[in-house]
């Protein structure tokens, strides 16, 4: 079910965060953190001007902008880079990588194989992190996606119509408590049984 779902990811999100985390930072964290840094300390400057005299803030310019104009940028790039950033530093977080894994799996279901016995190595956690991009990724796809959509719709989904209706009338199921069903959705191992991805999802 939809909610179940939403409230299964919202519990592993930070169980994700608590796993990258006994990791070192990656270049882009370490050059998103510092500059965060530096957006902060901007911030923390303007705002003690402003409070000392908030008139200043307004009057005072630097390089043809107000100090007011630096403060909104300032606070717009310091919540821009810090979704690129970890929580908590590797040196205090305690536990095991497979540990953390097998916690986060209990919720999203998900734990290939290759992964066991291996979740410490960088490769795991790069492999991981392309299932959990940073927020900053997830708003730039969600961004993409409204143009995206429009373009899918009326020009590349027509061209498939046929295979789609093919597809609905070979694996579907009428069920007399339910209706018209997807028989992937009813884990008829017998007709799907060697199918991957119906496995893992029924695990």
């Amino acid at each position: 079910l939809p909610h179940v779902l939403d409230a299964r990811m919202a519990r592993s999100y930070p169980l994700a965060d608590r796993y990258l985390s006994m990791f070192p930072a990656g270049p882009l964290a370490i050059i998103a953190g510092g500059v965060s840094f530096c957006a902060g300390a901007l911030i923390a400057v303007v705002i003690a001007i402003g409070l000392v005299e908030e008139s200043l803030m307004f009057q005072l310019t630097l390089f043809d902008h107000e100090l007011f104009w630096y403060l909104t940028v300032a606070t717009g790039v310091f919540a821009f880079l810090r979704s690129f950033t970890t929580s908590a530093s590797p040196f205090l977080v305690r536990g095991d990588c497979e540990e953390a894994m097998v916690q986060l799996s209990a919720e999203t279901h998900y734990f290939p194989k290759e992964w066991r016995g291996q979740c410490h190595s960088f490769d795991v956690r790069d492999a991981f992190t392309t299932v959990f991009p940073y927020k900053a990724v997830l708003f730039a796809q969600e961004c993409l996606s409204v143009i995206m959509a429009p373009y899918i719709l009326c020009v590349s989904l027509p061209r498939l119509s046929r295979e789609i209706l093919l597809f609905l009338r070979s694996h579907s199921l009428v069920h007399p408590s339910t209706g018209a069903v997807c028989r992937f959705a009813e884990f008829d191992f017998k007709e799907y049984g060697n199918d991957p991805k119906m496995e893992s999802s029924f695990i």
